[in-house]
């Protein structure tokens, strides 16, 4: 069996690229998460939040180095780098036009594994720092 850590890593890419094979590979179908506001409750919630930036980003890449913390969660401090190279769908169904921009987010996730699955994560980042690099905020 694959350790934690290798599983974290591959769903943080999978969900990061929007790859549903993925995404249904490393996640329990009754997974529950947070990442700055989506709540997520299912794999299906996964999924659909991954989707909706279909297009949006490419050359997307994950590069992390997750803890396994004894008798506790899987933790990565992460970078994902992506170039802005479709629309990019806001919550509140606004949609940002390709950019082109390079793009490159910090942030960390906490997942819980069963049975060699995410069933359970919190991820932070700030979207603040995605529209500053989009151009949609001052920079200061």
């Amino acid at each position: 069996m694959a350790q934690a850590t290798d599983i974290l890593l591959s769903a943080l890419n999978a969900s990061a690229t929007g790859d549903a094979k993925a995404i249904r590979q490393y996640y329990a179908p009754d997974v529950v998460g947070w990442s700055a506001g989506e709540d997520i409750a299912s794999v299906e919630d996964l999924l659909a939040e991954a989707t909706s930036r279909s297009g949006a980003l490419s050359e997307v890449r994950v590069e992390a180095a997750p803890v396994e913390l004894p008798g506790g969660p899987v933790v990565a401090e992460w970078t994902m780098t992506a170039r802005h190279t479709g629309p990019l769908k806001l919550d509140d169904g606004l949609a940002i036009a390709a950019t082109g921009r390079r793009l490159e987010l910090r942030g960390a996730t906490f997942a819980r594994l069963e049975n060699g699955k995410v069933a359970g994560f919190r991820q932070y980042w700030d979207p603040a720092d995605l529209l500053e690099q989009l151009g949609l905020m001052d920079e200061e």
